[in-house]
């Protein structure tokens, strides 16, 4: 090979490394002014699981600050190294250009690509792996636990006896809701109630609570964006995240070996239908719903080829909130009018980061507007659950309200007390249980799960679904049993049990996940 075609294949290596390096660079400097807080699993997740329908202003931040600027930056590099480099012959026709071109500096940059290359991407790698702490979480991923298949309770075989009469769920997800809202103690902006309608509801019907107050759910690993929030509270397991497969809840199947709350509600003849103001194949959502359970979803795509929506109408993630509501009206009655008893579950999108969505009903009652969305979304709920209240059927209706996972919004919370420990809200309307204990209860999200059950009339033998604990029972958590740190150290590690029975795979490798929060 000529002297020429070796430092023209090392220069085209240079200008390969240093693009990587800027990709890298760029992308992490995105995730952290994009997220609050964001690990390893959540982003194999969203690699591997349907991105259809993601929010346009998101995805189009992806495309300029991780798609053009990388580009932009490496030209400019390239160009100020061709210059610098002596590499541009017209200027060569300049004789103080010329006489540059004979300098020991000039001859100095003309060596230095491939190490400034090598050092834009070790810089960029390791700012991604500190930031994403990728040390710990793949040290992690090297120690096999069996903590999953000691704990966890297949409902299939488990006793779960209803009663004759089954009561209808209604199970209101509110995207990126925590009881931190409301609790002036948080510090930073939280200056006042944001969220008064949704405290008044937890205070007047059950709000099981980490403290003696108002409070919540902790966040674990696998449990942290909706997908993996939905998975939580209807399945009681987080989600792992395979390496070796392709996708992750596509067209593939959406962690098959796990039982749901809707394949327990069909068993027992109920109708259900699940509502999203989005795409329902974003993240999986559609797959897992219909795999498990055969829920009616209606979505964006099931709205306008019904002509119930514009065949061009997309707002935010789909469609608005203040639409949501309206057909959520709808297809309750519908399921009353079905005769059935029914499950009919809803995720809002307006508390969506980064700062919501402005509706037309937001008053600016202050300078933030995503304290203002927050409000306009707790009064929204409040008026949906009076309509359910005047409704036939509230008598023999349960109704769940449950924010999915802590807000990613990297602003809005980032000045609050550091000791301070945020939690998801619940709140359970007309269960036909009464806890032994509401309050100084510790648990997570997959709690919601057996609780949920409980609070139709459900029996449980031992009171424990998947990794969950029924609440309304006096049965300890595995929270309260192990504590927070141990139980989410464990959650991480790798387990044989879930690859094999949960995702029916052969041994593929799990990487751990990260918690979002500090935890006492």
């Amino acid at each position: 090979m000529s002297g020429k075609k070796k430092i023209n294949k090392r220069l085209i290596t240079a200008l390969v490394l240093i693009f990587l390096g800027n990709l890298l660079f760029f992308f992490t400097i995105w995730l952290l002014k994009k997220y609050d807080h964001i690990y390893l699993d959540q982003i194999l997740f969203q690699l591997k699981a349907p991105a259809n329908g993601a929010n346009r202003s998101l995805a189009g931040s992806v495309v300029v600050q991780v798609g053009v600027y990388p580009v932009v930056f490496t030209a400019l590099e390239v160009f100020l190294y061709m210059l610098l480099g002596g590499f541009i012959e017209k200027l060569k026709s300049f004789p103080k250009y010329s006489r540059y071109c004979l300098t020991k500096f000039c001859d100095f940059i003309k060596k230095i690509a491939m190490p400034v290359a090598l050092s834009t991407l070790l810089v960029a790698t390791t700012l991604f792996a500190a930031k994403l702490e990728v040390v710990s979480y793949i040290s992690v991923a090297s120690t096999e636990s069996d903590f999953i298949i000691q704990n966890y309770k297949n409902p299939n075989e488990v006793k779960i006896t209803f009663p004759e009469k089954k009561r209808n769920l209604i199970y209101i997800f509110l995207e990126s809701m925590e009881c931190t809202y409301a609790d002036t103690n948080a510090g930073g902006n939280i200056t006042d109630n944001f969220i008064p309608e949704l405290k008044e509801l937890a205070e007047e019907n059950v709000n099981f609570s980490n403290n003696e107050d108002f409070g919540g759910a902790l966040s674990y690993s696998g449990t942290t964006w909706t997908s993996a929030a939905m998975v939580a509270q209807t399945s009681g397991m987080l989600i792992k995240v395979p390496i070796a497969s392709e996708q992750y809840g596509g067209q593939n199947s959406f962690m098959p070996g796990v039982t749901t709350m809707a394949e327990i509600l069909k068993k027992e003849g109920y109708k259900q239908t699940l509502l999203v103001g989005s795409d329902a194949d974003f993240g999986g959502r559609k797959t897992y719903f219909t795999e498990h359970g055969q829920m009616n979803i209606v979505d964006i795509n099931s709205l306008k080829a019904e002509k119930r929506l514009p065949k061009d109408y997309r707002e935010w993630w789909g469609f608005e909130d203040d639409k949501l509501f309206d057909f959520a009206k709808e297809e309750v009655e519908k399921l009353y009018e079905s005769g059935e008893p029914f499950n009919f579950t809803m995720l809002t999108a307006d508390t969506h980061f980064p700062d919501g969505y402005d509706c037309k009903d937001c008053k600016d009652k202050w300078d933030n507007q995503y304290a203002n969305v927050l409000s306009c979304s707790s009064k929204r709920v409040l008026e949906f659950i009076k309509w359910i209240k005047e409704q036939p059927f509230y008598d023999n209706t349960t109704i769940v309200v449950c924010g999915d996972h802590l807000t990613m919004d990297p602003e809005f919370l980032k000045d609050i007390d550091e000791n301070y420990t945020r939690t998801v809200y619940n709140c359970f309307i007309n269960a036909v249980c009464v806890p032994v204990k509401e309050k100084n209860r510790k648990f997570g999200t997959f709690d919601l799960f057996p609780t949920t059950i409980a609070a139709l009339g459900g029996k449980i033998e031992g009171d424990k679904l998947g990794l969950g604990t029924n609440l309304f029972s006096n049965v300890p958590t595995l929270t309260e049993e192990y504590g927070f740190k141990t139980l989410d150290a464990e959650l991480q590690k790798k387990s044989q049990f879930y690859n094999e029975q949960i995702l029916e795979m052969e041994s593929p490798v799990i990487l751990p996940k990260h918690s979002n929060q500090n935890q006492p």
